[in-house]
């Protein structure tokens, strides 16, 4: 199914007061830093970007969407071919789009979020380098978010990390972020079987706004009001 989005442009306006001040209680705890990513993050978010779909190292992975009847492919090698993806500057996944969170000096976590007016030309680029990178066929898995909102792609903490408010922070900040550039929404899709996840995203002001399909999945739209 369709993402269903109404059409509208991003106001002017700044960061909230109160999504600041939360966010700096949280933020100025010793050892949680967050700064921008770089190329040389992307075999991270790569990783990241697989966990987040649920995929470990034991995994093999299946691209079929849309029609493509593909073979399921090794983990490395589709982690090699989102290597690639996430060092460049103009792809969904790319370090350019993403905030890494540092625990203790520590690279810990990461949350992907971009404009989602540009998703359908990063998706096509997107998805058409990883079939080239792994001979399949070209394939649609879906569209996640349409124009006038900011969509959070990804978000994943290492298990080293968890229990240290990561996830949270990231979220936060991406939720500043997000306002900051003048979205009035901000928009995500969550695993369906993932309750724990939900419950995370509700207390963080996010509603339930539907399903959308994804990789031939079914996922819970979630979304928030901002500015």
């Amino acid at each position: 199914s369709a993402v269903g989005c109404a059409t509208e442009t991003p106001k002017a306006g700044t960061v909230g007061k109160a999504n600041v001040e939360a966010d700096a209680e949280v933020t100025q705890k010793p050892h949680v830093e967050i700064r921008r990513a770089y190329p040389e993050d992307a075999p991270f978010i790569a990783e990241s970007v697989l966990a987040a779909m649920g995929y470990d190292r034991d995994s093999s992975i299946s691209l079929a969407a849309g029609g493509n009847d593909s073979l399921p492919k090794p983990y490395e090698e589709v982690k090699r071919a989102l290597e690639d993806i996430a060092a460049r500057p103009d792809t969904l996944y790319s370090y350019r789009h993403s905030r890494i969170a540092t625990y203790g000096g520590e690279v810990a976590g990461v949350i992907v979020g971009y404009d989602g007016a540009a998703y359908r030309e990063m998706a096509e680029l997107t998805f058409g380098l990883i079939a080239g990178k792994l001979g399949t066929a070209p394939f649609n898995p879906g569209e996640e978010t349409c124009g006038g909102e900011y969509y959070l792609d990804s978000l994943h903490v290492s298990p080293d990390f968890r229990g240290h408010s990561i996830g949270t922070v990231l979220m936060r900040n991406e939720l500043d972020i997000a306002e900051a550039l003048g979205f009035r929404k901000v928009s995500l899709i969550v695993d369906k079987e993932k309750p724990w996840l939900h419950r995370l995203y509700a207390r963080l002001g996010f509603e339930e706004a539907g399903e959308t399909v994804f990789f031939g999945e079914k996922y819970l739209r979630m979304i928030q009001e901002i500015g």
